[in-house]
Order: C-alpha cells, then structure tokens, then sequence
C-alpha cells in the first residue's frame, strides 16, 4: 500500500475535502467521498494520518472515528507557538556560547593580570627579607604559593574554552521529598579529581545545570519495545501509562505509531479500540531499541540554580564583585576627572573601555541572568513537585485492581511506599482531576456522601487487552527454505 500508486487520486480527493471542511471521519465517510471500496478507503485513511496528526477515537456503538482536530495539522510540522519556543530556545543557545567565551577570555585576561600582581608581591617579599635562614624559609613558602597558584592558573587555562559543563554519562540523586532522578556527571576539575571544574561552576553559576531530558525518539523506542513485548498489541491506557500523555496525545500518538510501525488499529468484539502490530512484534533478536519504564519511575529533575557548594558560588561572586568595583573606579574617574584627582588625556579613553565599561557590562550580565533565572525558579520547582506527585496517582490508579476507590483508599495506596513524602488528600485531589479525563474515569459519592472514584472502563480495557494478548501467536517458527 505504501509504494502503490493506485490510491493516489483517492487521497486528493480526501485530503482536499478534509482541508477545505470536513475534519472527522470513519472508513464509511472515506469510502462515499472517494468512491473506492471500504478495504481501500481503509488504506487511505492509513495514508491521510501518515501525513496528518489525528486522533484515532471510538463510538459506544463500536465504530472507529478518524479525528483530525478543529485544524490539520501536517505531522513534524511545526505550530507558530513551537517555531517561537524554538527560535527564544536558539537564540539563548546563541547567547550562551557567546558570554561563555566572553567568560572564558574575561577569566583568562585578569588571571594574567593577577600573576603580574602576584610577581610584584613576590619580588617585594623578597627584598625586604633578612638573613640566610629567613631567605631559605621565605622560598620554601614562595615555591609553594607558586605551585598552588599555577595548578589553578593550569586550570584555568585547560577549562576555560570547554563549553559543556558536564559529561553524557548520569548518576541519581535523591532529593529533598524523597524522589529520585537522573543527573548529569558534572565536569571534573583538571587539578583536583573528583571535584567539580572551576570553569564549569562558573558557567552553572550563570546559566543553571543541565537538566537531563529525554532523547527526541525515546517515547517511540519505548513503545516499540513494549508492543513487541506484549505480542503486538497496545491500548491508550498503556500508551499513557508509558509516556503520561495527556488529553487527546495519547490518540495522536498511537495512529503515529500505527503509521511509524506499519500497525492497524483494530476495534475488538467488546468495542475495545487498540493498535495491532503483530508483524512489527515477530522477533528473532531479544535485543531492544528502547527501554520499557512506566512513567511514575521516572521523576522530574531537579531544578538547580547553580548546582555549586555554598564556598563555590561565594567565591565565584567575590571574583565578580571585585571585577564589578574595579571597574567601578574606572568609570567614576572617566565620568568625575577632577573629583578622582587622575589626569587623563584623549589618547587614554581605551584604558576605560578596557578597565572600565567592558568588565562592567560583563558584571551586570554575570549577575542579571542568574537572578531572572532566581525569580522562576520558585515556579519550576513547584511544577516539578505537581508533575512528580501525578506520577505517583496515576502509578496507584493504574496499578489497582479496584474499580471504584475513596479518596483515602487511593491516599492509603500511594503512601504505602517508605522513604518518599506522603501525599495529602489534597495533594491527591489536585493530580486526579488532571488524570481522571485520561484514565476514563468518573466522580460519584458513596452511601456516604463521600467522594469516590471510578475507573470501569480502564479495569474492562486492561482485563480485555491481557485475553486478546493469550489468542495472539507471534512465533516465527523454524525456518524452511533459505538461501546459499
């Protein structure tokens, strides 16, 4: 069907009519529009949601909907709210790499003003020692001090131009409520092992750590390597479940899938929609492209404003303070020449472009972009916190043989694990009212008049899915014929 031209006016025909007015149909729709037969007005829906997003949804009647939303959508297109979000996101990368080397160059031009400094001192101490046993322990203490201040000096200068503050390789970490997440191996200073680089500090400093995010195409390894774990089939609860889509993504992204993996969503005797792709399950390799993890273990990172110690970003503000003042000196005495009592000509003016507004502009953009950073951050972490408390809702809900569960019923499942916050009822409510649309679910009061909730129609998919997965055979069998 892929290579076959024989469709082709058919989906003009279709494509047009969907572009123009119609945006939900059923095979029965394409097939009076097109005038082609069911089985082939079935290949070209196949090929419209290959090019468009769509939704694939069912009627309590049984019949399969193709949904294409209030507007097409061409799929990998890109909306105007994603090619803004994606040029504010180049733009930041651009100015990143830029200030980094404006960073890189501004700590390698003071640090060879500082060792000019520190040779000054040196060649004083010196002079104004006394005697031979005084001179002997005065070196000792000047090779010293020169041999610390060149191993940082070193490594400065083997850091500076490194622009990624950490490696590929991650560790977890446990933070303050008890839940754990990936984090980068952050980079390692030349000079001291084990310790976070100077540079790299600096540059978190400004910037923030990387957080660690998802690869582009890890949802998709993912699901692959579930469906030909479950002998082909999959359901939307479990494309959630996976991925934690919400709304209508989990539609769109099984028909992505029935496209990506040449799969055919299928409508069971029980109405129950799913995706089949037993040909895509049929293996002779158990190695898999992506690693199958639910999605309540899967923690969000960790927001961090500078991912350095306390002495860290201390000193790093120190350094920028002084530059900040020195700087200051500069342009006071450029702006007031009869208050600083420094006589200046014309031919002096770069001496306060150097020493006077470029270390003080570097200042405030040191400074500025850390505190904006400051002012969001207090949002991000409780995002952060909501997302992770929804994982755990949603992990007791879909793990649950229960088809009706009181508010405490679902408290007392989601506290059962140790060393993690226990979760308030109103925490719970808060992260059920954003899951309870996909999970199918419903509100309804007990003889109580107490809150309960219901998930029939999750229980019914999750037993249905489990028998038509025990009917389903994907064994290859032995081989045949083969070639020489």
């Amino acid at each position: 069907m892929e290579n076959s031209p024989a469709l082709i006016d058919g989906l003009e025909v279709l494509e047009k009519r969907l572009l123009e007015k119609d945006r939900v149909f059923t095979v029965g729709d394409a097939a009076a529009i097109t005038g082609y037969r069911t089985h082939e007005a079935k290949q070209i829906l196949d090929r419209l949601i290959a090019k468009y997003d769509c939704k694939l949804k069912i009627t309590a009647d049984g019949d399969l909907i193709y949904d294409f939303g209030t507007r097409p959508h061409k799929r990998g297109e890109r909306t105007w709210a994603e090619w803004q979000r994606g040029v504010q996101k180049w733009l930041w990368k651009l100015f990143m790499f830029l200030f980094k080397i404006w960073i890189a160059l501004t700590l390698v031009v003071y640090f060879i003003i500082f060792l000019v400094i520190l040779i000054a001192i040196i060649i004083a101490a010196i002079a104004s020692t006394k005697g031979d046993s005084d001179n002997d322990s005065s070196s000792e203490g000047i090779g010293n001090s020169f041999g610390s201040f060149f191993n940082i000096l070193g490594e400065i200068f083997q850091s500076a131009f490194r622009w990624h503050t950490h490696y590929q390789t991650t560790h977890y970490v446990i933070d303050a409520h008890g839940y754990t997440y990936q984090e980068y191996d952050h980079v390692r200073s030349p000079t001291h092992k084990g310790k976070k680089s100077f540079v790299a500090s600096v540059y978190d400093y400004v910037f923030g750590p990387e957080r660690v995010e998802i690869a582009p195409l890890a949802n998709q390894q993912e699901a692959g390597a579930y469906i030909r774990a479950q002998k082909g089939l999959i359901i939307v609860p479990e494309i959630i479940a996976l991925a934690g889509w919400k709304g209508g993504e989990a539609e769109n992204f099984l028909s992505e899938l029935v496209v990506r993996y040449q799969g055919e969503a299928k409508i069971s005797n029980e109405s129950l929609l799913y995706g089949d792709f037993t040909d895509f399950a049929r293996q002779k390799t158990t190695n898999q492209e992506g690693k199958v993890v639910w999605y309540w273990h899967e923690y969000e990172p960790e927001y961090k404003l500078t991912g350095n110690s306390f002495w860290r970003n201390a000193g790093i503000t120190f350094m920028c303070l002084f530059n900040l003042v020195f700087s200051l000196v500069f342009i006071g005495a450029q702006l007031n020449p009869d208050q600083s009592g420094m006589n200046f000509t014309e031919q002096d003016f770069w001496i306060f472009i150097v020493l006077g507004w470029i270390p003080f502009l570097f200042s405030v953009i040191f400074f500025s972009v850390p505190l904006m950073r400051w002012l969001n951050i207090g949002f991000l972490h409780r995002k952060r916190h909501m997302a992770n408390i929804r994982k755990r809702v949603m992990g007791a809900i879909y793990l649950s043989d229960k088809e009706v569960m009181s508010l405490k019923e679902l408290q007392s499942v989601v506290n059962q694990v140790n060393d993690i916050e226990k979760l308030s009822e109103e925490d719970i409510t808060r992260a059920i009212n954003e899951i309870i649309v996909d999970f199918y679910g419903d509100i309804d009061f007990d003889a109580n008049g107490n809150t309960v909730y219901k998930f029939t129609r999750l229980r019914e998919e999750l037993r249905e899915i489990k028998q038509l997965r025990g009917r389903q055979d994907t064994d290859m069998g032995k081989i045949v014929f083969q070639t020489e």
